[in-house]
């Protein structure tokens, strides 16, 4: 995780991606099968997020955007495993 540049915390887990990008795939399935709610955004609908995005620094994908500030760039399995846990912790 990296927190060192700043992009607004959004409501809700955002994933920022390319349809294409395996990573991206791999961490919406992994959302997807923890059965948690998410918003992604494709780069390739929405340009001016990937600007916004890249813009701040982080040109891999996905971008994965926490409530609580957190920005993950190409996060891993642990890393994506604790989103999950931490978002739905908040839940409760």
């Amino acid at each position: 995780m990296t927190n060192d540049r700043r992009l607004p915390a959004p409501d809700v887990v955002t994933v920022y991606g390319v349809d294409t990008c395996e990573d991206t795939t791999r961490a919406r399935e992994h959302f997807d099968a923890a059965g948690m709610s998410y918003l992604y955004v494709s780069y390739d609908l929405d340009p001016g997020a990937a600007a916004v995005v890249r813009g701040a620094g982080y040109g891999n994908t996905p971008v994965v955007l926490t409530p609580d500030g957190g920005v993950f760039m190409e996060p891993t399995d642990e890393e994506l495993a604790g989103i999950v846990t931490s978002v739905t912790a908040g839940e409760g």
